[in-house]
């Protein structure tokens, strides 16, 4: 898709798996630049509402019928080369973009570019970015790859500034040409598509190749990056941009930045967490890169609204105040059960694995970090892969059960509700944790309960 089909407004667009968070935004994105846009998705969510208003055809099934009159056809990862429009497509010569190349396409095509990536928390770092930079009147368009609740997934700006959350999956994340890169942190993850932590390493150093990149120095790999033109944030390591004298209030933490160990201001988050800190820390390096006043920065860190499933409040069952985060990696387990810690009340966990490859791999740590807890661990949320006994949850609960008898493990829907009613009586709330369909199930959990 080059820049002539972009500005086409004849042109027509089909997007498989249109439903999808980030394949939404850029479905609207195209839409209101006036080309043609249908798409399709088995999984029917809310998105569906929104892409309808806009005038965009939405199917809720896979047909190559619905490719037949498209000048080009937009996929994801999630779907795989044997769905039927990819496969028309492939036989009549349409051509296929994948959803990081439209994105990158899209990125060319303004003054400016900041791209957001991460192992973890680049949903709401970019989220905050994003906030800081609508209040400082620069009107960025924004793809993101979670729900803000101040503007959702995407935003239309003016075609000055774009800001977008990269994604490392697949190392899509190359497709991706920003003038300005965010690395939060640098994890061994997506075991399916790279052999070792190295590797990993090896792709973030290539997105950020000829960008000014904004690197947390408190980061295991910080040190591989400073060959680089960088910036740094922190709070352990020195850094060019810092946060001192942290404290907690039992909502959030407040904490003094520092520009080059000179005291800035005070900012007090509304979220509860360590790891936010260095969010906000990545909006401040890039407010100061940007000549944002502090002011403004401060305002938009301390009403920041937050994410969908980051630590979202969903009701109750039966009195036990019930949270959704989408933590599916060790690392993110861990950091949102101490940022739950931090509130000092009894918590019980309901995790739900996604994907095989990623449990076999880091099994011992995902033991590590929920040997400990009331947990109960969910059916296995397998996404594009094939049944791994050795990946599954039975193999994960056996293994946490070997340490913590008092560990259950839930195949389906009814077995869960069963378990979270022989939870232990202190238990004051319950924290659904994963990336996969256990959020619409602790819903319907809670909705049941309610009725």
């Amino acid at each position: 898709m080059d820049k002539i089909l972009l500005n086409n407004k004849k042109v027509k667009i089909h997007f498989t798996g249109i439903g999808g968070v980030s394949m939404s935004g850029l479905a609207c994105f195209l839409s209101e630049q006036g080309l043609i846009v249908s798409g399709s998705d088995i999984n029917k969510n809310e998105n569906f509402s929104k892409l309808s208003e806009l005038g965009i055809t939405v199917y809720s099934k896979h047909s190559a019928s619905y490719a037949k009159n498209a000048d080009a056809v937009v996929y994801t990862s999630a779907v795989g080369q044997s769905n039927p429009e990819i496969k028309f497509a492939k036989r009549k010569n349409i051509p296929l973009i994948k959803r990081s190349e439209l994105l990158g396409r899209i990125m060319e095509e303004y003054k400016r570019s900041i791209a957001v990536s991460g192992s973890h928390g680049k949903t709401t770092a970019t989220a905050m970015i994003a906030d800081m930079l609508i209040l400082s009147n620069m009107n960025p368009t924004v793809f993101l790859g979670g729900e803000s609740s101040s503007f959702g997934n995407y935003r239309l700006g003016e075609k000055d500034l774009i800001v977008a959350e990269a994604c490392e999956y697949q190392r899509n994340f190359l497709d991706l040409r920003p003038d300005i890169s965010v690395i939060l942190n640098v994890d061994n993850d997506h075991t399916d598509c790279y052999k070792n932590e190295q590797e990993i390493v090896n792709a973030f150093k290539t997105f950020s190749k000829d960008t000014l990149c904004l690197i947390n120095a408190d980061d295991k790999h910080a040190d591989e990056f400073f060959n680089q033109s960088t910036v740094t944030f922190g709070i352990e390591n020195r850094a060019n941009f810092s946060a001192k004298n942290l404290s907690y209030n039992g909502k959030g933490y407040s904490f003094t930045v520092c520009a080059y160990d000179r005291p800035v201001g005070r900012i007090k988050l509304s979220l509860i967490g360590r790891h936010n800190v260095y969010n906000a820390l990545a909006t401040f390096a890039l407010s100061q890169v940007l000549n944002v006043p502090f002011l403004v920065v401060k305002d938009a860190l301390e009403n920041f609204g937050g994410i969908k499933r980051r630590a979202e409040y969903l009701g109750k069952i039966k009195e036990v105040e019930c949270f959704a985060d989408y933590a599916h990696h060790p690392r993110e387990i861990l950091a949102t059960l101490n940022a739950f810690r931090d509130l000092g009340e009894d918590f019980a966990v309901v995790f739900q694995p996604h994907t095989y490859s990623r449990t076999k791999s880091l099994m011992v740590d995902f033991v590590k970090v929920l040997e400990k807890e009331k947990t109960i661990i969910y059916k296995t949320y397998p996404a594009r892969e094939k049944f791994d006994r050795e990946g599954s949850e039975s193999v994960l609960f056996e293994k946490i059960f070997e340490k913590n008898r008092q560990a259950m493990l839930a195949l389906n829907k009814d077995e869960l509700e069963e378990k979270i009613g022989q939870i232990d009586d202190k238990v004051k709330k319950i924290i659904f944790l994963g990336a996969g369909d256990i959020y619409e199930i602790s819903k319907e959990i809670i909705n049941k309960d309610k009725s």
